[in-house]
């Protein structure tokens, strides 16, 4: 297997081996392993670090140490390669979802015990006011025989989505973006009144999308309606695969492929209309979007300045047309896409032989 990384990288987040952006994709470099020791999960990035969950249980994570928010305890400020957090930081538990804030990143394990290590002057760490470091347990609120199915951070706030339907959030919900009242929230608080059982949640800046099963199509965006994210979304979306918000827009794609997208556009974040066809998967970054197609290619569109959409971006830092296509079995004939993921203005793409 192999991962590349592309965009921002000041603090070596895109574990490439150096702190330089690039608009190409390079090859991610592993600290201890001459190859990634299991398939990749999922990858989630924060303000300038990455957290790369394997399907083993494992986490690594490349860039900016600072307060903790990496979880290793180093004598430098970033980290250029990805490293492997030592189990012991989560009482040798193995891991099963992960998420990151800006400052901060949260881990919940397989026995359901949440986790949060970094920087939170707005109850980001789940834990009270104004506090930082490496790893704390949270005290557990998942009721007794209810697992967490499904986790999601942006850049101050945390949802987190119970095997019963229900949500708790905690961190900056001064938008609503946490349900009543709209405020910091410093522990995780249940968001009380919602009318359907949420099987799927995604976060942007200000924002919440709460989702129900495909079947039934119910949908809630809870806090801000900057860019119109609440007043311009469908009343229904029944049939959604996936679902994925930036910091200001929303993107649902739909089991046949189509993509329904909706919120901020100036820098092109929607795609070159609002709805596409062939698509397998979409991610969403800060201003980026990222799809996979039903060829196997890797499609971008957005803002790119950072070079997370490639190469092909305009002098404001959009990509030119309608997207960038930054990988194609032309890229590596010998190799198929298992996985994409966006951050903050960073990108990620993971192959393996076929």
């Amino acid at each position: 297997m192999r991962l590349y990384g592309f965009g921002s990288n000041a603090s070596g987040q895109l574990g490439i081996g150096d702190t330089e952006d690039t608009s190409l994709p390079q090859l991610c470099q592993l600290a201890g392993y001459q190859e990634w020791p299991s398939p990749i999960k999922s990858i989630k990035a924060g303000g300038n670090h990455t957290l790369v969950l394997l399907e083993s249980g494992q986490l690594f994570v490349s860039g900016c140490t600072k307060d903790g928010r990496a979880g290793l305890a180093t004598s430098t400020d970033s980290i250029t390669t990805f490293s492997e957090i030592p189990a012991s930081a989560f009482d040798d538990s193995k891991v099963k979802l992960c998420s990151a804030l800006w400052e901060a990143s949260v881990i919940v394990t397989n026995d359901n015990h949440v986790y949060t290590f970094g920087f939170g002057s707005k109850g980001e760490l789940g834990s009270g006011n104004m506090v930082k470091g490496l790893t704390r347990k949270l005290e557990r609120f998942c009721p007794e025989g209810e697992r967490i199915v499904d986790l999601s951070s942006s850049i101050s706030h945390t949802v987190i989505v119970l095997s019963n339907g229900e949500v708790c959030g905690w961190g900056n919900g001064r938008k609503g973006q946490l349900g009543a009242p709209a405020e910091v929230v410093w522990q995780p608080r249940k968001i009380q009144g919602l009318p359907f059982k949420v099987v799927r949640a995604v976060c942007g800046r200000e924002f919440s999308y709460l989702v129900g099963t495909p079947e039934h199509g119910r949908h809630m965006i809870l806090g801000s309606d900057k860019w119109k994210i609440r007043s311009e979304a469908p009343s229904s979306k029944s049939g959604w695969a996936h679902v994925a918000a930036s910091w200001s827009s929303l993107f649902s794609l739909c089991t046949s492929g189509e993509l329904h997208a909706w919120g901020r556009n100036d820098h092109g974040q929607l795609g070159p209309d609002k709805q596409q066809i062939g698509l397998l998967h979409v991610v969403a970054g800060s201003e980026h979007v990222m799809a996979l197609t039903e060829s196997g290619a890797v499609i971008v569109w957005g803002w790119g300045e950072h070079g997370n959409c490639g190469p092909g971006i305009d002098a404001q830092g959009d990509v030119k047309g309608p997207s960038n296509e930054i990988y194609s079995s032309h890229f590596e004939p010998s190799h198929k896409v298992m996985g994409i993921a966006a951050g903050c203005a960073t990108s990620f793409v993971w192959t393996e032989e076929n």
